[in-house]
Protein backbone atom coordinates (compact mmCIF):
# COMPACT_ATOMS: atom_id res chain seq x y z
CA UNK A 1 0.00 0.00 0.00
CA UNK A 2 0.85 3.47 -0.88
CA UNK A 3 1.84 5.55 2.54
CA UNK A 4 1.70 9.36 2.20
CA UNK A 5 1.76 12.18 4.67
CA UNK A 6 0.60 15.61 4.11
CA UNK A 7 1.07 18.75 6.31
CA UNK A 8 -1.02 21.98 5.29
CA UNK A 9 -1.29 25.33 6.62
CA UNK A 10 -2.74 28.11 6.06
CA UNK A 11 -3.68 31.86 7.23
CA UNK A 12 -7.25 33.01 6.84
CA UNK A 13 -8.05 36.79 7.35
CA UNK A 14 -11.30 35.34 9.26
CA UNK A 15 -12.55 34.91 12.79
CA UNK A 16 -11.96 31.07 14.61
CA UNK A 17 -15.57 31.08 14.68
CA UNK A 18 -15.84 31.57 11.42
CA UNK A 19 -13.78 28.92 9.70
CA UNK A 20 -14.99 26.28 12.63
CA UNK A 21 -18.37 26.65 11.71
CA UNK A 22 -17.70 25.84 7.92
CA UNK A 23 -15.31 23.33 9.03
CA UNK A 24 -17.27 21.45 11.64
CA UNK A 25 -20.02 20.89 9.69
CA UNK A 26 -18.86 18.92 6.69
CA UNK A 27 -22.23 17.83 5.12
CA UNK A 28 -22.91 21.25 4.51
CA UNK A 29 -19.41 22.51 2.65
CA UNK A 30 -20.46 23.03 -0.92
CA UNK A 31 -17.80 25.32 -1.72
CA UNK A 32 -15.31 22.36 -2.84
CA UNK A 33 -15.38 22.19 -6.28
CA UNK A 34 -15.27 18.35 -7.03
CA UNK A 35 -16.08 16.96 -3.60
CA UNK A 36 -19.06 15.69 -2.16
CA UNK A 37 -19.63 15.23 1.59
CA UNK A 38 -22.67 12.62 2.86
CA UNK A 39 -23.44 12.18 6.49
CA UNK A 40 -24.25 8.43 7.62
CA UNK A 41 -24.91 8.96 10.82
CA UNK A 42 -25.64 10.88 13.71
CA UNK A 43 -24.48 9.49 16.96
CA UNK A 44 -26.06 12.46 19.28
CA UNK A 45 -23.00 13.36 20.32
CA UNK A 46 -22.89 17.08 21.50
CA UNK A 47 -19.92 17.39 19.58
CA UNK A 48 -20.42 15.19 16.97
CA UNK A 49 -18.20 12.80 17.91
CA UNK A 50 -18.85 9.36 16.15
CA UNK A 51 -20.69 10.77 13.59
CA UNK A 52 -19.89 9.20 10.28
CA UNK A 53 -19.33 10.80 6.54
CA UNK A 54 -18.94 9.73 3.13
CA UNK A 55 -16.76 11.60 1.17
CA UNK A 56 -16.63 11.57 -2.86
CA UNK A 57 -13.68 13.42 -4.91
CA UNK A 58 -13.41 13.74 -8.27
CA UNK A 59 -9.73 14.35 -8.35
CA UNK A 60 -7.81 16.40 -10.93
CA UNK A 61 -6.43 13.33 -12.89
CA UNK A 62 -8.31 10.57 -14.34
CA UNK A 63 -9.91 8.82 -11.33
CA UNK A 64 -12.05 9.43 -8.24
CA UNK A 65 -12.10 8.62 -4.56
CA UNK A 66 -14.44 7.78 -1.97
CA UNK A 67 -14.22 7.06 1.70
CA UNK A 68 -15.96 7.32 4.81
CA UNK A 69 -14.58 8.66 7.88
CA UNK A 70 -15.48 9.36 11.21
CA UNK A 71 -15.27 12.26 13.75
CA UNK A 72 -13.33 10.67 17.09
CA UNK A 73 -12.40 13.91 18.57
CA UNK A 74 -13.49 17.69 18.58
CA UNK A 75 -12.63 20.60 21.01
CA UNK A 76 -14.67 23.85 19.51
CA UNK A 77 -13.44 25.70 18.08
CA UNK A 78 -9.71 24.40 17.78
CA UNK A 79 -9.79 20.46 16.70
CA UNK A 80 -11.46 18.00 14.96
CA UNK A 81 -9.71 14.30 15.13
CA UNK A 82 -11.28 11.82 11.96
CA UNK A 83 -10.22 8.25 10.69
CA UNK A 84 -11.07 7.17 7.10
CA UNK A 85 -11.60 4.14 5.71
CA UNK A 86 -12.29 3.18 1.68
CA UNK A 87 -10.39 4.24 -0.91
CA UNK A 88 -7.79 5.82 1.72
CA UNK A 89 -7.58 4.43 4.90
CA UNK A 90 -5.90 6.80 7.74
CA UNK A 91 -6.73 9.74 9.94
CA UNK A 92 -6.58 13.16 9.69
CA UNK A 93 -6.29 16.27 12.21
CA UNK A 94 -7.42 20.09 11.73
CA UNK A 95 -6.36 22.62 14.11
CA UNK A 96 -6.95 26.08 14.23
CA UNK A 97 -5.59 29.01 16.10
CA UNK A 98 -6.80 32.44 16.14
CA UNK A 99 -3.96 35.18 14.97
CA UNK A 100 -4.82 38.34 15.27
CA UNK A 101 -7.74 38.93 13.17
CA UNK A 102 -6.45 35.46 11.04
CA UNK A 103 -7.25 32.05 11.80
CA UNK A 104 -4.32 29.47 10.61
CA UNK A 105 -5.93 26.35 9.86
CA UNK A 106 -3.56 23.48 9.95
CA UNK A 107 -4.27 20.25 8.17
CA UNK A 108 -2.66 16.67 8.87
CA UNK A 109 -3.68 13.81 6.55
CA UNK A 110 -1.80 10.15 6.81
CA UNK A 111 -3.04 8.02 4.53
CA UNK A 112 -2.87 4.31 2.56
CA UNK A 113 -4.09 3.92 -0.59
CA UNK A 114 -6.48 1.10 -0.86
CA UNK A 115 -7.58 0.97 -4.47
CA UNK A 116 -5.29 -2.73 -6.60
CA UNK A 117 -4.29 -0.48 -9.08
CA UNK A 118 -3.05 2.96 -7.12
CA UNK A 119 -0.93 0.21 -5.39
CA UNK A 120 0.21 -1.42 -8.26
CA UNK A 121 1.20 2.11 -9.67
CA UNK A 122 2.46 3.48 -6.45
CA UNK A 123 5.98 3.13 -7.16
CA UNK A 124 5.82 4.94 -10.43
CA UNK A 125 2.84 7.29 -10.02
CA UNK A 126 3.88 8.35 -6.95
CA UNK A 127 4.66 11.95 -7.49
CA UNK A 128 1.57 12.62 -9.58
CA UNK A 129 -0.55 11.18 -6.62
CA UNK A 130 1.17 14.02 -4.31
CA UNK A 131 0.35 16.75 -7.17
CA UNK A 132 -2.96 15.61 -7.33
CA UNK A 133 -3.17 15.84 -3.42
CA UNK A 134 -1.76 19.32 -3.51
CA UNK A 135 -4.54 20.54 -6.20
CA UNK A 136 -7.38 19.12 -5.03
CA UNK A 137 -6.35 20.62 -1.04
CA UNK A 138 -5.51 23.72 -2.66
CA UNK A 139 -9.19 24.29 -4.15
CA UNK A 140 -10.42 23.35 -1.12
CA UNK A 141 -9.14 26.12 1.00
CA UNK A 142 -8.92 28.30 -1.85
CA UNK A 143 -13.33 27.64 -1.63
CA UNK A 144 -13.06 28.30 1.60
CA UNK A 145 -11.80 31.23 1.20
CA UNK A 146 -14.26 32.36 -0.92
CA UNK A 147 -17.31 31.14 0.56
CA UNK A 148 -16.20 32.89 3.67
CA UNK A 149 -15.59 35.98 1.72
CA UNK A 150 -12.19 36.23 3.14
CA UNK A 151 -8.38 36.65 2.18
CA UNK A 152 -6.06 33.72 2.23
CA UNK A 153 -2.97 35.05 3.41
Amino acid sequence: MGKYQFTDSWLLEADISDVWHLISHFEQINCWQGVSFDKLDDHDHPAGIGDKYLMNMKTKLWYSLSFHFHVIEKQAPYLIRMQASGDLKGYGVFRLEQVGNCTRLHYYWEAQTRKFWMNLCEPWLRPFFIWNHNRVVGEGIRGLSDYLDTRLI
